[in-house]
């Protein structure tokens, strides 16, 4: 009896929290937003840990629909785009490719985490960069929720100079985004709260009123990405094959621009940064993998007219 009165009073407590928060917010103008559900098909992602639990594929997929539905129902004037909605293997390059041509004003993917140690829990929001002030303000905002609201712990939020490594995902699409980490998986109780429906709720509600919120306050603001920074590893006069051995064990994607009328019309670069210093190690790292004559260039508004940054 004592359980079952415990039960409803989190239902009721659930209850409150989700109508409170949910109140129609009105926009101006239609708001684009692409969710990502991470991994899918025959990529699992972090597999369950216990039985009777699901794989984070599945899981993400969950989250991802109820808060696009939350997103929906609850905001004015917005449309909601899916990298997926089945159990479908969608690769990275693909995804990007889909966000940007879809025209969406923000990104959302969300996944869930794992770590060795199993007593780590919380959730976690990934960005790009620092320098992205409303990609970092969204992002801050929903762990706020995480911690406030969902009563959850937030582990805060990061860019690739903290993580030391880039995500995709964040790095390629071009309109403000954040990765949410809604939960690592290898805690057996925080396993267990993100298979359960009531679990599934508060994270897609931390993260709906999260964005609510950012948009009360942003208004649509674009971020300023015109300029990039990439490595250029070679030129040559024909066109080079993107599988041959040399580029594919660099584990790092290898993009052909070309430049008709010159010498070495086909150039092959790689990555995509928005900070300097870190196209600069990059260029390290690929002179070391042999690339000897590796530099950097600057791109503006899309126009790759290369203008050569670092030797």
């Amino acid at each position: 009896m004592q359980f079952q009165n415990n039960r409803c009073i989190f239902l009721f407590t659930l209850i409150l929290v989700v109508s409170v928060g949910f109140t129609q917010a009105q926009t101006t103008k239609t708001i684009t937003v692409f969710i990502d559900p991470g991994h899918g098909g025959g990529d699992p992602g972090n597999e369950a840990r216990q039985e009777g639990m699901k794989d984070e594929k599945h899981l993400n997929l969950e989250i991802a629909t109820k808060l696009g539905n939350y997103i929906s129902e609850r905001l004015t004037n917005t449309k909601v785009i899916y990298s997926r909605t089945t159990d479908a293997k969608i690769s990275l390059d693909s995804r990007v490719e889909r966000a940007n041509k879809s025209g969406a004003n923000y990104f959302i993917s969300i996944h869930c985490n794992s770590n060795p140690n199993k007593a780590i829990f919380g959730t976690r929001t990934h960005i790009h960069s620092n320098k992205f002030s409303s990609s970092k303000k969204l992002a801050n905002i929903i762990e706020q929720e995480f911690s406030t609201r969902a009563g959850r712990k937030s582990r805060g939020v990061m860019d690739a100079r903290d993580r030391g490594y880039n995500l995709q995902a964040l790095q390629y699409t071009k309109m403000p985004g954040v990765l949410v980490e809604c939960g690592f998986m290898t805690n057996p109780t925080e396993e267990k709260f993100l298979n359960s429906e009531l679990g599934q709720d508060y994270i897609a509600s931390a993260i709906f009123r999260g964005f609510r919120a950012f948009l009360d306050e942003e208004n649509i603001k674009v971020e300023d990405r015109s300029t990039v920074y990439k490595v250029q590893i070679m030129a040559s006069s024909t066109p080079v094959n993107l599988k041959e051995n040399r580029f594919q064990k660099l584990d790092i994607r290898v993009e052909e621009y070309k430049f008709p009328g010159q010498t070495y019309q086909y150039r092959y670069m790689v990555g995509r940064e928005y900070d300097l210093d870190i196209a600069k190690k990059l260029m390290g790292k690929l002179r070391q993998e042999g690339f000897k004559d590796a530099f950097v260039v600057s791109l503006k508004d899309g126009e790759y007219k290369t203008n050569r940054v670092s030797r």
